[in-house]
């Protein structure tokens, strides 16, 4: 059998890629951050269709599978672009409402309105995990969750509740007066976090979601993590081997000497291993394969530790000049640092797969 993308999928690729060169270059991403105007991106997005990427056209969504927006997650890695809100909703969020009401119609209210909706639960921990910090009481919502992606720039929170039967989904208003959100400053400046504190908040529940259902998404989530890590790795690459073929030591291009060939090649490595975990994880989850899950909380794993691998190769290989604030690799440096541990890090997926494989 061979994995390849189809005409369609290389033309989609082709065409996110030009146009994020065109319009969602370093210099506008570093303009972004540095005056707190993520929402710029935002807007933009919207204006593409993007949030509506891997949802169905009779939701008002533009289509396409699981493959489709790991193609997507890959070249906003590559580009670095403040991914936050469509992670946030497009990887998260849509697919819980969804799966929680069984409605397109709940999924086309929410892109017809073009608010961003957030989980709140903490950014560090894996979305499936089976924890209580928010409780219901009388109607009201109660709890504290730290590190929840793009809590500030969303108009809407999804507040998952856990039941004796699995989860109940909560749908409030970001600026409801029961809510509390503080913004968090991480090291990367290209997405948002806050800490979300709910002190009596009302909203509507749309639902509720099983462990096994929120298991699959869980793993789709991670999955769009990985694959933004493999293009975060690839964008390094690129600009590390453009560097040393630059940079000049001794009379000759850096790149000549074989410890750094052998640096660039390990990194290749990692990538084309990657990129193949990826795409057959991808292909699973969007065919229903009963080991589906397990291949994306392996490539989450794997990928994620892959570009920070890449990511210090990258800065060693750049020398002092890597280290600056105006040189553009840090963006994609930190954004390889986060994904590490968003939404999960390797050592719980890795106990999670062991877990599945009744290896402990």
């Amino acid at each position: 059998m061979k994995f390849a993308f189809n005409e369609e999928q290389q033309m989609f690729q082709d065409a996110v890629r030009g146009c994020l060169q065109r319009d969602v270059t370093f210099a506008r991403t570093r303009a972004w951050a540095e005056e707190g105007l993520l929402g710029e991106f935002d807007n933009f997005s919207a204006r593409q269709g993007w949030p509506g990427l891997g949802i169905h056209e009779d939701a008002g969504g533009q289509g396409g599978g699981i493959v489709e927006l790991a193609i997507f997650f890959e070249e906003l890695g590559r580009a670095a672009a403040p991914s936050g809100r469509l992670l946030a909703t497009t990887g998260l969020a849509l697919p819980l409402i969804f799966r929680a009401t069984g409605s397109l119609q709940a999924v086309a209210d929410v892109l017809e309105n073009g608010a961003g909706v957030s989980v709140v639960i903490p950014g560090g921990r894996l979305v499936d995990a089976k924890c209580n910090e928010v409780v219901l009481r009388e109607q009201k919502l109660f709890g504290a969750v730290p590190l929840v992606l793009d809590a500030l720039g969303s108009a809407f929170l999804l507040v998952p509740v856990r039941t004796s039967n699995g989860v109940d989904l909560w749908l409030v208003e970001a600026e409801h007066s029961g809510i509390v959100i503080s913004a968090r400053q991480l090291v990367d400046h290209t997405r948002r976090f806050a800490d979300v504190v709910l002190d009596g908040a009302v909203g509507q529940r749309i639902g509720s979601i099983t462990d096994d259902d929120l298991q699959k998404v869980a793993a789709c989530t991670a999955l769009l993590v990985a694959a933004e890590s493999l293009g975060l790795a690839r964008r390094m690459l690129e600009m590390t081997t453009a560097y040393v073929k630059e940079r000049v030591q001794f009379g000759v291009p850096v790149g000549s000497f074989q410890a750094v060939k052998h640096a660039a090649a390990e990194v290749l490595v990692d990538i084309e291993a990657a990129h193949s975990g990826i795409y057959y994880a991808a292909w699973a989850l969007e065919n229903a394969e009963i080991h589906g899950p397990l291949h994306a909380w392996m490539v989450k794993a794997f990928a994620t530790e892959s570009a920070a691998r890449a990511a210090d190769r990258a800065l060693f290989l750049h020398g002092a000049i890597g280290y600056t604030w105006e040189y553009d690799l840090q963006y994609l440096y930190k954004r390889a640092k986060t994904n590490v541990e968003l939404f999960g890090s390797p050592k719980a997926y890795r106990e999670r797969i062991a877990d599945s494989m009744n290896l402990v």
